[in-house]
């Protein structure tokens, strides 16, 4: 009996100065993790992305009877659709008669609203508008953004 207690007492002897050994052993610090980069989007840039004419507009702006077919005594209206706009971009617009490429009106406005905004202008003589094309440019921050045309007839 006393060799069994001798083998038993060495293997544990044994086992503990391994398991001290491997725990002694040199250990690899964690390796930091890596997060992916993750590039700035930028946002998205403003622009006009409609322009219409029509017979008149509503409280919010958008267009009412809509129209690219005017009388030399009707009333123009265009409604302005901008998306992606930051507080204090600037529209504006320059009404032009073709037949002389004659500048008939321009006007302009600080957009107040983040995102999609909807702007109306008009144009009106009380004489009646000469019959022939007209084109109207749309400008967000001095660059033409938009063109539309429309027509006089009598």
């Amino acid at each position: 009996m006393k060799m069994r207690t001798f083998f038993s007492v060495t293997t544990i002897a044994l086992l503990v100065t391994a398991v001290a050994l491997v725990g002694c052993g040199k250990k690899e610090s964690p390796k930091p993790a890596t997060v992916p980069s993750v590039e700035a989007v930028p946002p998205p840039a403003p622009m006009v992305s409609a322009v219409t004419f029509a017979k008149g507009v509503d409280v919010s702006w958008t267009a009412v009877s809509p129209t690219s077919q005017f009388k030399p005594s009707d009333r123009i209206n265009v409604s302005i659709k901008t998306e992606n706009a930051v507080p204090g971009n600037q529209l504006m617009v320059k009404w032009m008669y073709l037949p002389t490429n004659q500048l008939v009106k321009a006007d302009s406005v600080v957009l107040k609203e983040a995102g999609v905004n909807n702007s109306a202008f008009f144009i009106e003589r009380a004489k009646g508008f000469p019959p022939g094309n007209y084109e109207l440019n749309a400008y967000l921050n001095g660059v033409l953004s938009k063109t539309g045309s429309f027509t006089v007839a009598k």
